[in-house]
């Protein structure tokens, strides 16, 4: 009995000791493994989002994966919210997420995240419906409190998230629309997703910044608010290169106020390699870009390089400098198609502009396609439909002289436009153009007998 009760007590041991061996297994969203998910796993939580696709998890990060995969993203942020124990008063490890506890802000520049935010603010569809997203979700809230009487911009210009933003009157929760809201105004470059709105103000009202992400979209962003700022008139330095105090703007006034329509951030945050870059394409050799040179290859071929043909290029890159700065894409093909008229005239080859080509865009009459895709571009970068021959009827009178036949301008014809008599057609039409689009009709020859130029 007394070599049993040894043995017994001997495996006791083991087991004890084997548990005690045993490593801990990790909980998720308990980052520093003090038995509860709280405000001191938060930070360590926003250090480990990878997603998505990761190929593998950091050590330290097992404890953020909540779902299956490799990578810490959204699936993750949604079971960390859930698994969090001391959370602000909507519920999220953040203070300001609910709009009736904003932080107080005024001019200035300041990092923020809203990551881990919950949206608490108003449906937006009528002011904040872009691309069918009308709302402005993973919110957090600031008041800020006007510096000056007249125009204020709030940008978030700089962020590492496709954000969103609306400015309500009043440090309330908003309970009218807003005063403006903004998807992706941070420039007219290719993936611009970042927000930017300027506003109205009275110097020390309150207003309200809701600042959040397009379709709830999540991540670390830059605030920046000012208030009768130019940084173009008070700027100084040379345009290009960045500036050493990290200061807006530059000395250059038009070659600064030029590169800031392009990228709003160098006027609004700070102006540094990429604005002095940007400001050494624009505004060589007194306005230009640098890509747009002969022999840099055809506006209507995409390439991997930036640029092409000097007076199209220009055009199409003082629009989107993606073009000019990147690559000469798709994208860049088709507006210069549209604003250079690259499908007009012999490039067209037999495609007339009295008939529709609904797969090509374009016809073979050059000044008759440049008048009809400069009120249509769909006519030049996309098909030369039924609108587009109408519009070259009524604008080209392509129904009028010879093409009309042996319908005389005397008579109506209600089934076919013009008439045979091409100067008295085409003042019959250039102020009726009906007549040369869709039927000459009865009145069209009431017309051409009143006219001083059919006989």
């Amino acid at each position: 009995m007394q070599v049993k009760e040894t043995w017994v007590l001997n495996w006791a041991s083991l087991v004890m000791v084997f548990a005690f061996s045993m490593p801990a297994q990790a909980v998720p969203g308990d980052m520093d493994q003090d038995g509860d998910v709280d405000l001191g796993d938060y930070a360590r939580f926003r250090a480990c989002i990878t997603g998505p696709d990761a190929s593998a998890v950091l050590p330290d990060c097992v404890s953020a994966l909540f779902d299956a995969d490799k990578d810490v993203d959204m699936g993750d942020i949604a079971g960390f919210l859930a698994a969090f124990t001391a959370g602000g008063p909507c519920g999220s490890p953040l203070a300001h997420d609910c709009c009736d506890t904003p932080i107080a802000v005024g001019d200035g520049t300041r990092a923020y995240t809203n990551v881990g935010a919950t949206t608490d603010g108003p449906d937006e569809p009528t002011m904040c419906n872009f691309s069918g997203s009308t709302n402005v979700d993973a919110d957090i809230w600031y008041c800020y409190t006007a510096s000056c009487t007249g125009t204020a911009f709030v940008s978030l210009c700089g962020s590492d998230y496709d954000t969103k933003l609306a400015v309500y009157a009043g440090c309330g929760c908003p309970t009218t629309a807003p005063l403006a809201c903004s998807d992706d105004d941070c420039g007219t470059g290719t993936g611009i997703v970042q927000s930017r709105v300027e506003i109205s103000v009275t110097q020390g009202q309150p207003y309200m910044v809701r600042v959040g992400g397009y379709s709830e979209d999540q991540g670390d962003g830059r605030l920046t608010i000012g208030c009768n700022v130019d940084a173009c008139a008070n700027g100084s330095g040379d345009c290009t290169t960045p500036s050493p105090t990290g200061a807006p703007g530059c000395g250059d006034a038009t070659c600064c106020a030029a590169t800031c329509i392009l990228d709003p951030f160098c006027c609004d945050v700070t102006w540094d390699e990429v604005c002095a870059g940007e400001a050494q394409s624009i505004c060589k050799g007194g306005g230009g870009f640098a890509a747009c040179a002969e022999g840099a290859g055809s506006c209507g071929v995409p390439d991997t390089t930036p640029g092409c043909g000097v007076d199209c290029c220009n055009k199409v890159c003082e629009t989107n400098s993606y073009c000019c700065l990147t690559e000469w894409d798709t994208i860049c093909v088709e507006k210069a198609e549209s604003m250079c008229f690259l499908t007009c005239g012999p490039p067209a080859g037999d495609r007339d502009c009295g008939s529709p080509h609904l797969t090509l865009p374009g016809c073979n009459n050059e000044a008759c396609c440049q008048a009809v895709c400069s009120e249509d571009l769909f006519c030049c970068d996309t098909a030369w439909d039924q609108m587009c021959v109408d519009g070259a009827n009524s604008m080209c009178f392509l129904t009028c002289g010879p093409p009309a036949g042996d319908r005389d301008c005397g008579s109506p014809h209600p089934t076919l436009p013009g008439c045979n008599n091409e100067a008295c057609c085409q003042a019959v039409c250039t102020d009726d153009p009906w007549c040369c689009d869709t039927e000459w009709d009865a009145t069209c020859v009431e017309e051409a007998a009143a006219s001083t130029s059919c006989p």
